[in-house]
Order: C-alpha cells, then sequence, then structure tokens
C-alpha cells in the first residue's frame, strides 16, 4: 500500500511539472544594430563633414523603442556619441512574436529641442517642437520598423531616415546696410509635433500663420565679416513658405526678394541663398544633386573662407 501510494505522489508531481514548463515563455537573444548616420548623409554639405560632426558639449541621442503587437512598450535602450558616424549595437532577450520598433536620434545640449512623451504605449508616443532655432542641432532622426521574432532571427539591422528636411542658408557680402540688425531666414510654417498611431504610421503637424512669423534661423549683423551662413531643420510641409528679411536697429523689418513657395519634401536637402551684390534671392533643391563637400558651378563665387557660422547655443561665432 505505501509503495502504491509514493509511485502515486511521482506522478502527481511529474505531472505538475510538465504544466509548469508548458507555460515557460521562450526568450531569444537578439542583435540590434542601429544606424544613425542614415539621418545625414544623403544632405547636401557646404562643408564635408558639417552636419556628421557635433559641436562641444553636444551629443547625439540614439533611442530604440521596441512594442508588441498591442503597441505597448517591452524595451528602450539608449546611448550618447559624439557623432552620427557611431553604430549602436545591443544585444535583447525577445520571445517569438511581432514587434515595432521606433528608433530615434536627437542632439542633447544645454538646451532641449524635442521633448518626448507617451512613449510607455505606440499610439500615445509623441514628439515635440520645443520652439527654438537650433541650427544643424535641431535635426531629428526617426524610423518605424516592424519584424518579427522566430527561430531563425539573430539580427535586426535598422537605418535612422531624417524625420523632415535640411536646408543650408547662406548671405553673401552682407556688408551694404549699415542701419541693419539682424539677418534672417522666415516661414509661414514652423514644425509642432510627429505622433504615431498602433500601427506605426506617422503623423506629422505643423503651425501655420498667415504672415512669416517663424524664424528658420537669424544672425545678428557684424560689419567685420562678409556674411553668414548655417543649416536648419524642418517638418515635410505642403505650399512652404519662406521668405528673407533685414531688421533695422529701430526693429523694423524689411522684405529681400522673392517669397519662395514650395512643397518642402521628406528627406530633401535644400539651398537657400542672399546675394547682396545683386539684391536677389535664390532657392536650390539639393536633394539629387550628389553634393555632399563638392562645390557646385551655381554655388562657385559663394565659397569663399571669410563667412562667419553663429552657435545658436552658445552665443558664440567662428570664421569658416
Amino acid at each position: 500500500m505505501k509503495k502504491y501510494i509514493s509511485l502515486m505522489a511521482i506522478a502527481i508531481v511529474a505531472i505538475f511539472a510538465s504544466c509548469s514548463n508548458d507555460d515557460v515563455t521562450i526568450k531569444k537573444a537578439i542583435t540590434f544594430k542601429v544606424n544613425p548616420a542614415t539621418v545625414v548623409n544623403s544632405l547636401y554639405e557646404d562643408n564635408n563633414g558639417d552636419l556628421t560632426s557635433l559641436g562641444s558639449g553636444s551629443k547625439l541621442h540614439v533611442s530604440l523603442f521596441i512594442y508588441d503587437q498591442n503597441g505597448i512598450l517591452v524595451n528602450k535602450i539608449s546611448e550618447d556619441y559624439d557623432a552620427y558616424t557611431k553604430m549602436m549595437t545591443k544585444d535583447l532577450n525577445l520571445p517569438a512574436g511581432q514587434y515595432t520598433a521606433v528608433a530615434t536620434s536627437n542632439v542633447t545640449s544645454s538646451v532641449d529641442y524635442w521633448t518626448f512623451s507617451g512613449t510607455d504605449l505606440l499610439s500615445e508616443f509623441k514628439i515635440t517642437d520645443n520652439g527654438y532655432i537650433g541650427g544643424k542641432n535641431k535635426i531629428l532622426g526617426l524610423t518605424i520598423q516592424k519584424f518579427s521574432i522566430g527561430e531563425n532571427t539573430e539580427t535586426i539591422s535598422i537605418d535612422i531616415e531624417n524625420a523632415g528636411a535640411v536646408a543650408f542658408v547662406r548671405f553673401y557680402h552682407w556688408n551694404k546696410y549699415s542701419f541693419i540688425q539682424t539677418y534672417s531666414l522666415m516661414g509661414k510654417q514652423a514644425c509642432d509635433y510627429v505622433s504615431f498611431d498602433n500601427l506605426g504610421n506617422i503623423d506629422y503637424s505643423t503651425r501655420s500663420e498667415s504672415t512669416f512669423n517663424f524664424y528658420k534661423i537669424k544672425f545678428d549683423y557684424d560689419s567685420e565679416y562678409s556674411g553668414a551662413a548655417g543649416y536648419f531643420f524642418t517638418f515635410p510641409i505642403k505650399n512652404a513658405s519662406f521668405r528673407f528679411y533685414a531688421e533695422s536697429n529701430d526693429g523694423e523689418f524689411y522684405t529681400m526678394g522673392n517669397e519662395f513657395v514650395d512643397d518642402v519634401e521628406l528627406g530633401g536637402s535644400y539651398y537657400f541663398l542672399y546675394d547682396f551684390d545683386d539684391d536677389e534671392a535664390y532657392w536650390y533643391d539639393m536633394t539629387n544633386a550628389n553634393s555632399r563637400g563638392v562645390s557646385l558651378n551655381p554655388f562657385e563665387k559663394y565659397n569663399n573662407n571669410d563667412l562667419v557660422v553663429y552657435d545658436f547655443e552658445a552665443n558664440t561665432i567662428s570664421i569658416k
């Protein structure tokens, strides 16, 4: 009788052990390779390395958010780098299933150009523009990528793309009007926020005004220099409107050149120029120009070395 009870107990233990094993979720180690260089590597640069390098005290913050098929955050990793040329490589353990990855890059420093909120749920994830001019430091990278984990999954590669468009702006030979305090390029539209739905679709929201109320780039006039140059970032905009302005010492604004009205395309690269010799404004679409670090014929006379570049954060200037 005792022997019979003992065998029954062993059988019951075996049954419970079997049930417990059935409930174990098997996780698999997956290597994620996130490349931020793709945010800027197809854009026009006036000088080679302008966009891939970062200023003193600035870091490129690269983040990877992973959501399950219900849009719930299951993992997040972040790293800071000194340049866009560094690859983020991380190993994560994830169970088999369907996922959505959100990969972002943004420059961090003493100024926060973007606010990231609602990241626990994909449908509430929002990246909001804080309203600073920012120059090249405002460039935002963003990629949404769906992937699945199965028996043969070992590596997931993600190239972060530009979340908008980037333009280079130059004022050439501005030593013409002594009563001017600032020169700027302004627009009727500005970035507001980018958000997602539960499927990972992206919605770009912009603010619009009937007049040119949004600075894209702004320089204090200094007669010691022949001009100034810099970059700006914007979301894609249909029928975007831009115009050059000068502000006098007494606060009065003067329009310079003609108004530009056209679509700003996602991933686009543009060149704005005001030539004080001609008193003319020019706009070039550089998206397909294959022009990184190369002097193109239309700009040969503007590639002088005495232009000043302003650091918007530190309020400093340097000679190119």
